[in-house]
């Protein structure tokens, strides 16, 4: 019975000790998550469910985040291995903190497994951060492909009816204002000569 109630008592002593090895690297993790920005950002989404343990729903939402941007073909082509490297790192995070038989190994085996997930933790964030980045250019660079697209259509229009005024002064204004310059000229050669009494 003694023996029964003791392995009971390391049971829970050791289920409490791994409980509070959880929640210290979940602090910390939430600790370092603190200068994320926008808590609505993807990357803030992702880094507090990787604290909280919901490493499926971070998944999802890494998955989701890239078939989001599919009318940006070059954010897929340059974000993609990025992405990869995140679920990578994910999973990285899920077996360090999830590590079968984590109380039968030494203290400091344990604290080097979770040491080795904030590690993780911290490449996961430099990553998004990336892709963040990544999003930003690719969205910027499709804003200027639209404003030079926008200004050639400007430019174009402009010249069309630069090209439809000159033709239309060519064919009306121009013969006409020729007509009348050649009739004040007469008017005024004639002046001159009636005034030399020629």
């Amino acid at each position: 019975m003694k023996s029964q109630n003791l392995d009971v008592a390391l049971k829970i002593g050791e289920a409490h000790q791994e409980r509070e090895l959880s929640s210290k690297i979940s602090a910390r993790m939430r600790q370092s998550m603190r200068d994320n920005g926008d808590r609505d950002s993807v990357r803030s989404i992702i880094l507090s469910n990787v604290a909280a343990e919901n490493y499926a729903f971070a998944m999802t939402e890494i998955k989701r985040f890239a078939e989001s941007k599919g009318e940006y073909p070059q954010f897929r082509i340059r974000s993609e291995r990025y992405l990869s490297y995140a679920c990578d790192l994910v999973n990285a995070i899920r077996a360090k903190r999830s590590f079968p038989g984590l109380h039968h190994i030494s203290m400091s085996k344990q604290q080097d497994l979770y040491d080795r997930a904030l590690s993780h933790f911290e490449d996961l964030k430099v990553t998004l951060k990336k892709v963040e980045q990544i999003e930003k250019e690719v969205v910027l660079d499709d804003v200027r492909s639209t404003v030079w697209v926008v200004k050639a259509i400007i430019f174009c229009v402009f010249a069309i009816f630069a090209l439809g005024f000159v033709i239309e002064l060519s064919r009306g204004v121009l013969p006409a204002a020729n007509i009348v310059a050649d009739d004040y000229f007469g008017q005024f050669t004639n002046f001159v000569f009636d005034k030399l009494g020629l």
